[in-house]
């Protein structure tokens, strides 16, 4: 399991565009995965950056969790 998420600034024609990355599952392996937001300046794209980062830490506790409990199941069998 690989965690990780961040944004980043990508210039296309002179000007800044802000994109979301993550790391996520293609074909069995982890790779990093970018969601583009919108115009660097723009309220719009700063509100789906909120929206998408709450969205991956929301997956990644759920993850967390169910590999949390597969090995408390494997350790401590009832």
């Amino acid at each position: 399991m690989q965690i990780g998420c961040g944004v980043t600034t990508k210039a296309i024609r002179g000007r800044p565009y802000l994109y979301f990355w993550h790391y996520e599952e293609r074909g069995g392996r982890r790779v990093q995965a970018f969601r583009y937001l919108g115009a660097a300046r723009s309220e719009a794209a700063r509100q789906k950056l909120t929206e998408a980062l709450d969205a991956y830490l929301e997956r990644v506790t759920a993850e967390v969790r169910r590999k949390r409990a597969e090995v408390l199941a494997r350790a401590l069998p009832p």
